[in-house]
């Protein structure tokens, strides 16, 4: 439900629309209360945190006066606590619901369309995303946190001088401890791409050094074409959006990546590839795999923008890049691993101990065990449901019929 002024949302603000969406029954004399017992009782229901009964008593004052102040925001606030509970449960969908009714029940908050927007960014929808942070600055033009998420958005559209400047702005403004590597990082990656050569597709955008021959972009672009084609007719979806391809030297990715030298590529919203010295096509033919790899990772953020776990993702990537799971297998037969748990996998695969290698195959594993159990189908309905604001453990739940935790007791007998 979306409300686009304080006249329709009092028309709009229906008691029994209110209760079906919060899945509740009135209190037992609501239709009966005064207007003054009704948001008595909200504010101390919200005092409470009892906050779906809150929005209840303050949907039902607001029938009888739909422009009270102090009601609106009373509901404005259940509203965005209900929100915040869905959103740490990774139900998106249902938190979006409740943050928009609270950023148009008080539309002078700021810290409202600034939560909305991170929901909305949750669930992949940019536009609208953006759309909320702007309203957010319009309020607050100083707000450090909506100044950052903004640089953010930026950041990720390519917009690099923009993402900067709001990343300065935030951090004049006091922002997170966050901010000097991102403004650090992103003034290195300006450096490294100016004088760069740009070379466009349907799909792709290709940046790359003078240095690199044409006939080596070219190459790029028909490997990138066929990967994408092998995405989409899997996985059923792709992104709506220019892809940016960036070809480094190696020590221009190095620099602007930070990443450790066993990198072979990287996805942070474009995809960064080293290609040191190649000259031609046939040279570049053992880094089809990574860009697959790294495709992969686009569609996922494209599909499910947060909320699916690193082993999974990296899982799904590595399954595309080809990794055979009787290999695989083979090889944990022989070396059984020390991994005990996916969150182990996640340590390693972040680079905070233990073998990198080993997490990436047993994530590998892990989808091939998913795909034995109920087939790709299953897989690709549980990236969709994230997408769509399930939970992930929940999606899981009901496509694969066990719990993460078993399957992951099943998973872990495989690597022994």
């Amino acid at each position: 439900m979306r409300f686009v002024g304080r006249a329709p949302l009092a028309r709009c603000i229906a008691l029994g629309a209110v209760l079906c969406s919060l899945c509740l029954r009135p209190h037992q004399a609501a239709g009966a209360e005064s207007f003054g017992e009704l948001v008595k009782r909200g504010y101390g229901l919200l005092q409470g945190q009892r906050y779906e009964e809150a929005a209840v008593d303050f949907a039902a004052a607001l029938e009888l006066q739909p422009a009270s102040q102090p009601v609106l925001k009373g509901y404005a606030r259940a509203n965005a606590a209900l929100g915040l509970v869905r959103l740490r449960a990774g139900q998106l969908k249902q938190a979006r619901e409740f943050l928009e009714r609270a950023a148009e029940s008080d539309q002078q908050s700021a810290d409202y369309h600034l939560l909305l927007a991170r929901t909305l960014l949750q669930i992949g929808d940019v536009r609208a995303g953006r759309t909320e942070i702007d309203r957010a600055l319009e309020i607050a033009p100083a707000s450090a946190a909506a100044r950052e998420l903004s640089g953010n958005v930026y950041d990720r559209a390519g917009q690099l001088n923009l993402a900067v400047g709001e990343w300065e702005a935030a951090a004049k403004a006091g922002g997170s401890h966050a901010l000097a590597a991102k403004i650090e990082r992103g003034r290195r990656e300006m450096a490294a791409e100016e004088g760069m050569q740009r070379e466009s597709s349907r799909y792709f955008l290709i940046l790359y050094e003078p240095e690199v021959p044409r006939e080596l972009v070219r190459g790029f672009f028909a490997a990138l074409d066929q990967a994408f084609d092998v995405l989409h007719d899997r996985l059923g979806e792709y992104p709506r959006d220019e892809i940016t391809v960036i070809l480094y030297a190696r020590s221009a990715f190095s620099n602007v990546t930070q990443a450790a030298d066993w990198v072979g590529g990287l996805y942070d919203g474009k995809i960064r590839v080293p290609v040191g010295g190649l000259k031609t096509v046939e040279e570049a033919t053992g880094l089809h795999g990574i860009l697959v790899h790294e495709m992969t990772h686009a569609f996922l953020f494209r599909m499910a923008p947060a909320g699916l776990p690193l082993w999974f993702n990296e899982g799904l990537a590595t399954a595309f890049q080809g990794w055979d799971t009787a290999k695989i297998r083979a090889f944990f037969s022989e070396h059984p691993s020390t991994l005990a748990s996916f969150a182990d996998v996640e340590r390693a695969l972040q680079g905070r101990g233990g073998d990198v290698t080993a997490a990436y195959a047993a994530s590998r594993l892990a989808i091939g065990e998913l795909e034995e159990m109920r087939g790709f189908g299953a897989v690709r309905r549980i990236v969709a449901g994230v997408g769509a604001g399930v939970a992930f453990a929940d999606v899981f739940r009901e496509e694969e019929r066990l719990e993460v935790a078993e399957f992951e007791e099943r998973w872990r007998r495989g690597l022994r």
